[in-house]
């Protein structure tokens, strides 16, 4: 529990550091993301954020057909949460070929202990081509509701986890269909 504890420390700090750098360093892409990460060569949670929040909300996206609504999650996301797919994820629901197309994105709205809950957090997948083709090219995010980058890159911990998952392009909640 202490290591898990420590490495979401560390993982934060270092995602805000990423962010300040970014920040003062004038290289936030804004405007449409891509498939390739957004006006800039490296993706970034800000690029991410303002597109699923202004250009594309992510609530008026679908969710899997076994998960509408609320349903339970776990550690680290909390016990409830609500999840939508872009129409990337969408599409590829009836023709999977064993990975997600590039620019695939899934946000998980983490939330508290009752559906009435509002997000605490956004936790985000982002198929983002030559990204980290050791871990599917997928980006990962964690984003407060206001658009506050907690982590985000190649997330040592998120990779871990999900690469249980590896098979099923690091997705838990839905059994792709080949």
């Amino acid at each position: 529990m202490f290591i898990r504890r420590s490495l979401s420390r560390f993982h934060t700090r270092v995602g805000l550091l990423a962010a300040a750098v970014t920040a003062l360093s004038g290289g936030c892409p804004l405007g449409q993301i891509n498939d390739t990460g957004g006006s800039g060569t490296t993706p970034t949670a800000a690029a991410l954020f303002s597109q699923i929040s202004q250009t594309d909300p992510y609530t008026a996206w679908d969710q899997f057909p076994e998960a509408k609504g609320v349903i339970a999650s776990a550690t680290p996301h909390g016990p409830m949460a609500r999840v939508f797919i872009n129409d990337k994820v969408n599409a590829a629901l009836s023709n999977f070929d064993g990975a997600l197309p590039d620019g695939s994105v899934i946000v998980k709205e983490n939330i508290g202990a009752s559906s009435t809950d509002k997000a605490e957090n956004l936790t985000i997948m982002w198929k983002v081509a030559g990204f980290n083709p050791d871990a599917g090219d997928w980006f990962w995010a964690m984003i407060t509701p206001e658009g506050s980058v907690l982590a985000e890159g190649a997330i040592a911990s998120c990779i871990g986890c999900h690469g249980g998952a590896r098979a099923n392009d690091y997705v838990f909640l839905h059994a792709f269909v080949r």
